[in-house]
């Protein structure tokens, strides 16, 4: 059983409704939001430093239940249950820190990065 997160760019912050439709996307392999934003790829080097990714060699270490799912869109987390508490606080304050939208499937919650 896995807890998921999605992350991604966006211009205008996301209703929840129209989060969870390019959460939808986004997991489907469509188009979902602001390609190329280089706040992605800083985010995922940023998540692979803290936790690494998947590997045969890190499995029963590692918080993921698959490999993180990266695009130039988005940033897809699917973690372990049992480190979820651990894993998604850490992964929030990142997003923030890029400027990133999150995605929290489970809840129906969309969070924003604070404006500064």
């Amino acid at each position: 059983m896995s807890f998921d997160l999605g992350f991604w760019h966006e211009d205008a912050q996301s209703s929840v409704e129209r989060a969870a439709e390019i959460y939808d996307r986004l997991t489907d392999g469509e188009d979902g939001v602001v390609p190329g934003a280089p706040a992605v790829d800083s985010f995922f080097t940023d998540v692979l430093a803290r936790f690494g990714d998947l590997t045969v060699e890190n499995m029963d270490e590692s918080p993921w239940t698959s490999p993180l799912y990266r695009t130039s869109e988005c940033v897809i987390a699917n973690i372990a249950y049992s480190r979820s508490q651990e894993v998604a606080p850490v992964l929030r304050r990142l997003a923030n820190a890029h400027g990133l939208t999150v995605f929290d499937p489970q809840k129906q919650e969309v969070h924003h990065p604070a404006v500064s």
